[in-house]
């Protein structure tokens, strides 16, 4: 009975600890070890298990830990951590997210109670299996291998994740998960992102191509390493990164213009390091590139602020001589060069200023104020009595007749009021009807009523009405203006776009290695051979066709035939093309302007020059390059 109690007995699987689990994470970032400031809370970033073979394990918990694992099923799954802050001023240690498949959906799922992030990752671990569960995603083989601890499983608790920490506290590493970013080499270099003062230099060490034979290559944790070929080295540091290191540590405690100085000298060292090894494939240094680079130096840019292009290639010329000559440029240069920028930047704000605000206003004429002497010449700034009906501008008596004496002006309609008889400088107000003499209030009431016999005394002065005045220059200058045959549905409205074309800084002339000449335009890095100034005619190629019916064998015989009785009398020879009726193309007889000839189109020949320019290219003349004007190549008398 005994024995048959014990076989209806059902048997009891006991759990049996695992001993030994075959990792298959990937650590994608290291991250770094937290630096706690007390020891409370560098308990919470550290950690100490004992595994079921008996064996105790301690480390640190890394802040920005990324790793993930494949699972049978092909899907990822991925574990990252986090610094977490402070709850009530008491630390609240590392916090842990798990998130699985390539659109790294947050397991469990996010609700109104949770953000994904969870202080314990035994706890998170626990409902992440419930999770798989519950839904049976997963097969039982792969719930089997996931029943285990998850600091071995995503790779924390491994003693190679252990010493990749220690050694980055001592050395630092780039680390990036594709290309390496900003962030990525301000951080290796130990630099705020959002320090604007220092992220030319993260720039330069990012532009920074490695010296041969270094190569590099992304290694485990996200980790860039380098490999020198010839030796078979491999390192974590960049093998400028003490030069670099020693640049930050120099301008975090030098001067602004000494900082200047030594980013003008590594712009004109690397241009000369280039241009040996690029030799005649390389650009010039008066280049867009350069001077935008010249500009940022200080502290300008050039898509916004195209008035200091001009002064910087000036000012790239002379840094050129003095640094070929001693190898060093000066500060005092520096200094000269910065108010020289900082000064254009302050003109060109205020004819920007002028432009947008005071010439676009309407004037408005204030006659009584002129009249009160309360308003000022533009010119010297004493007391105005003209006001020029066409240039809207209040002068005084001199400055109107030096302004308006020729050209032009000399035809413009002012309006001048009377100066006083004694000061000569307010305007008059009232004329005296005894001594016909015309004063201000001021000087008739303290000085000329007092001179006055006693039947003088009692003719009463006569007010000047200056509108009569005013309504008479006024119709002159409406008078003159019909005159001028100019109407107002002619006149272009002057919108926002006409002052900034006047304005306009963006194009700007530059020339290439063979020493053509082009412009650049740095708001849209857009570069043309062709002036942007220059009006396109009907003549340029590309416009419109003509609808002219042309015979090239008419034209060329009539060339000829002009040629030979104009030269001989040294005139200016015209042809003119033969009308839209099909007219023999004599001179007189074509409806169109007569076109010059000049350039190509006055050779004698039996095909125009311009004619056989376009149809055999390689028959026009090349001239060879030259680079005289460049700052490479200097005068002897000035090396």
């Amino acid at each position: 009975l005994s024995r048959a109690m014990a076989a209806a007995k059902p048997t009891i699987n006991a759990h049996i600890p695992k001993t030994e689990i075959i990792t298959k994470h990937k650590v994608i970032r290291f991250g770094n070890s937290r630096k706690a400031p007390t020891e409370d809370e560098a308990k919470l970033f550290s950690y100490l298990h004992q595994r079921a073979d008996l064996k105790v394990s301690r480390g640190n918990i890394p802040v920005g830990f990324y790793a993930c694992m494949f699972l049978d099923e092909g899907q990822p799954l991925f574990l990252e951590t986090r610094f977490g802050g402070y709850e009530d001023g008491l630390p609240v240690g590392p916090q842990f997210q798990i998130s699985w498949k390539a659109e790294k959906e947050v397991i469990p799922p996010l609700d109104s109670l949770s953000d994904g992030w969870y202080k314990d990752l035994d706890d998170l671990w626990t409902l992440v299996l419930s999770y798989f569960e519950k839904r049976a995603i997963l097969s039982e083989e792969t719930l089997e291998y996931l029943d285990a601890d998850p600091f071995v499983l995503f790779g924390i608790d491994d003693p190679l994740t252990q010493q990749a920490l220690v050694k980055l506290e001592k050395f630092p590493a780039l680390m990036c998960e594709t290309v390496p970013s900003l962030e990525d080499w301000a951080y290796y270099l130990r630099i705020d992102p959002k320090d604007s003062a220092m992220l030319w230099l993260v720039k330069a060490m990012m532009e920074t191509e490695l010296p041969k034979p270094w190569t590099c290559y992304k290694g485990i944790g996200s980790i860039v390493c380098y490999l020198r070929s010839d030796t078979g080295q491999v390192t974590w540091k960049h093998p400028f990164y003490d030069y670099f290191r020693q640049l930050r540590d120099f301008c975090r405690q030098a001067s602004r213009e000494e900082v200047m100085q030594v980013r003008c000298n590594r712009l004109l060292w690397s241009y000369e390091a280039t241009r040996i090894e690029a030799e005649h494939d390389h650009d010039p240094l008066i280049s867009p590139s350069y001077v935008a680079r010249m500009a940022d130096i200080f502290g300008f840019d050039v898509k916004t602020q195209g008035c200091v292009v001009r002064n910087c290639k000036a000012q790239l010329k002379a840094f050129a001589k003095a640094y070929r000559s001693k190898q060093d440029i000066d500060v005092a240069l520096i200094d000269a060069c910065d108010e020289m920028l900082q000064r254009d930047v302050a003109k060109y704000s205020e004819m920007v200023t002028h432009w947008s605000s005071e010439v676009k206003d309407d004037v408005k004429f204030d006659l009584n104020k002129l009249a009160a002497g309360e308003m000022f010449c533009v010119n010297c700034r004493i007391v105005a009595l003209s006001f020029c009906l066409e240039c809207k501008d209040y002068l005084c008596l001199k400055c109107y007749a030096e302004l308006h004496g020729k050209g032009s002006r000399k035809d413009h309609a002012p309006f001048c009021l009377v100066p006083c008889a004694l000061c000569v400088q307010l305007p008059a107000k009232i004329h005296c009807t005894f001594t016909d003499k015309s004063l201000c209030h001021k000087c008739y009431a303290m000085s000329h009523i007092k001179m006055l016999p006693l039947d003088g005394k009692e003719n009463q002065p006569r007010r000047i009405n200056y509108v009569e005045q005013y309504n008479r220059y006024a119709e002159f200058a409406k008078a003159r203006v019909k005159k001028l045959a100019v109407q107002p549905e002619d006149i272009p409205a002057l919108d926002d776009a006409a002052y900034e074309s006047v304005l306009s800084t963006d194009w700007h002339p530059f020339y290439d290695a063979r020493g053509v000449k082009y412009y650049h335009n740095f708001a849209t890095g857009e570069r043309m051979r062709q002036s942007p100034r220059r009006v396109p005619t009907m003549e340029d190629a590309g416009s419109e066709e003509k609808e002219v019916s042309m015979d090239v064998t008419k034209i060329v015989e009539t060339t000829n035939e002009l040629l030979e009785n104009e030269y001989r009398e040294a005139k200016l020879l015209e042809v003119h093309l033969p009308s839209k009726s099909g007219a023999t193309g004599a001179p007189g007889s074509a409806t169109g302007a007569p076109v010059p000839l000049s350039g190509f189109d006055a050779l004698k020949s039996d095909v125009p020059a311009a004619v056989r320019a376009a149809e055999e290219p390689e028959h026009r003349l090349l001239r060879p390059p030259h680079r005289t004007h460049l700052p490479n190549e200097l005068p002897e008398d000035e090396q």
